[in-house]
């Protein structure tokens, strides 16, 4: 009989374990602990965290016992590894186990539930220690706990240094564009020699524009294909026609992002797709796509946001903006060139996470009942 078929053993199981899972509550495996205040300690080694994880370091510990981190109040739905020793703040609980339960199992075992559905306020998402413990959960032997968690410590470990590597990767890019365009490092011709010096340039003069040519589609009326269409987030759906065909540059037009940038606002598109009217569209009049795309990438739209309530970037403004830009194309041909390489690098690693991630996602799913 298959996994599936039986009931109470999860989808997926390590070969050297049988039998079915037992029911219990989660408070016979873990004790549910307050974190305190820690501003009457002194400045130590000791971390403190809370629900948005490390805050400042002092004297003494609250725990000398590895735990499992959840929140009280705030964000409730990311529990994590606490390493003792360390401290927490009031809202974030940490749950020690009893004897009969792994501290890596229980934390894999958290991250499976779904937290929210436990939230007692209508406001702050909150937790109580009594709906905590009252959660049932079906659970193994200790043996097989242990073996469950160390797998999935392994592929945390995986996961944490992809992450390390990527962020190495998106610093040393940084650090490069610093230099770049500072001018602090400059790329040399046949000769040896210095390219000529940098020039101000506003975006009209160096990029066509074709904010006419866009066309929004309803939703209900888009038609589904394999050509991208993109808003001002960059892909939004697909459809069966395209209205542009080549390189081109796509700068998002409205929405927090113009604010915030926590998403890329600048996208280098090539190929056949259609753009609504959120987004800029732009080509080069005459440059290198590669390296003007850098150059707008590095542009503080903020200060040419003209909305209130909705930030807004419309094409008045964007044509005034000035940037201080190679006009030699050998220059921005190799300049482009070497920064796209390491924009190929950081997509790599983008992609290795995300796959590391959707299999944790997919094992949690089947390791567990």
């Amino acid at each position: 009989m298959s996994n599936t078929q039986k009931k109470n053993v999860p989808e997926l199981r390590l070969p050297e374990f049988e039998g079915e899972w037992e029911e219990r509550k989660l408070g016979d495996l873990i004790k549910v602990n307050s974190g305190k205040d820690y501003k009457h300690l002194d400045k130590g080694d000791i971390p403190v965290y809370g629900t948005g994880g490390y805050m400042t370091s002092v004297s003494e510990p609250l725990s000398e016992i590895d735990a499992v981190g959840i929140g009280r109040k705030g964000t409730i739905n990311k529990p994590y590894l606490l390493e003792a020793p360390f401290w927490t703040v009031d809202t974030l609980f940490y749950c020690t186990p009893e004897k009969e339960a792994d501290i890596l199992f229980i934390l894999s075992l958290f991250r499976k539930i779904n937290w929210k559905l436990y939230d007692e306020s209508t406001g702050v998402p909150s937790l109580s220690k009594q709906t905590i413990n009252k959660i049932n959960r079906l659970v193994p032997t200790n043996k097989e706990q242990q073996k469950i968690g160390e797998f999935f410590s392994k592929l945390d470990r995986q996961i944490e240094l992809e992450e390390q590597k990527l962020e190495l990767l998106q610093q040393q890019k940084k650090g490069y564009m610093q230099k770049i365009f500072s001018q602090e490092l400059r790329f040399k011709d046949e000769n040896g020699e210095d390219y000529s010096e940098w020039e101000e340039r506003r975006f009209a003069d160096i990029f066509k524009f074709h904010n006419k040519l866009r066309k929004p589609i309803k939703e209900n009326l888009r038609v589904k294909g394999s050509y991208p269409y993109y808003g001002a987030t960059g892909i939004i759906d697909y459809v069966d026609d395209f209205i542009f065909d080549g390189n081109y540059l796509l700068i998002g037009e409205d929405g927090a992002n113009i604010i915030t940038r926590s998403a890329p606002l600048v996208y280098l598109v090539n190929g056949k797709f259609w753009v609504n009217n959120h987004a800029h569209i732009l080509s080069p009049l005459n440059g290198n796509i590669q390296y003007l795309y850098q150059v707008a990438e590095l542009v503080n739209y903020e200060k040419y946001n003209t909305g209130t309530a909705q930030p807004k970037l419309n094409i008045q403004n964007l044509k005034i903006i000035n940037v201080v830009i190679s006009t030699n194309l050998e220059e921005q041909q190799k300049i482009g060139s070497f920064l796209s390489k390491l924009d190929r690098q950081i997509d790599l690693e983008e992609q290795k996470l995300e796959l590391l991630q959707q299999r944790k996602k997919a094992l949690l799913k089947s390791m567990f009942v």
